[in-house]
């Protein structure tokens, strides 16, 4: 056996994070832009931490496709972790289930055209999707990017369309 092999990792649960939480737990410079957005870009742990390198051409690319995105920190508050290795390391992201569709498509192209991700390439994301109600259902994967559409899908079917 290989040591060198990484277990990938696909979960889908149930999650505490919702945009009221946030909104309640953010400083006075976070809370103003959270009430216009539809998805919410955390620290890489948690909402306490620091975010993961290339976290704000993320953010761009996301606003320049129309979905309105805001990290979980101000100007001041903002800190980048910065991983050196082959992986690919997106975060975590708030998502209304409004968005969910345009949002798959989105993150997919920034994945496979602007990251130039390869299919035997590593990648680790968190998608929290809250739905009307309030309640929030996390997709977690970290393994190879070939086997990403699994988690993709499991994002799609939590939509509101669906």
């Amino acid at each position: 056996m290989n040591i060198m092999l990484k277990k990938e990792i696909f979960r889908v649960e149930e999650s505490s994070v919702t945009l009221e939480k946030l909104i309640n737990d953010a400083s006075k410079n976070v809370t103003g832009t959270l009430n216009e957005i539809s998805v919410v870009i955390l620290p890489s742990h948690g909402y306490e931490d620091v975010f993961y390198a290339g976290t704000l051409d993320t953010l761009d690319f996301l606003n320049e496709k129309g979905i309105k995105t805001d990290v979980y920190a101000s100007d001041d508050e903002y800190k980048e972790l910065s991983l050196h290795g082959a992986d690919i390391w997106l975060g975590s992201f708030l998502i209304s289930s409004v968005v969910v569709p345009i949002f798959c498509n989105v993150i997919s192209s920034y994945i496979y055209d602007k990251l130039k991700a390869k299919k035997d390439d590593n990648i680790a994301l968190k998608f929290m999707v809250e739905n009307k109600e309030g309640k929030t259902t996390a997709v977690e994967f970290n393994g190879k990017v070939e086997h990403l559409s699994k988690a993709i899908d499991a994002v799609k079917g939590l939509s509101d369309g669906n």
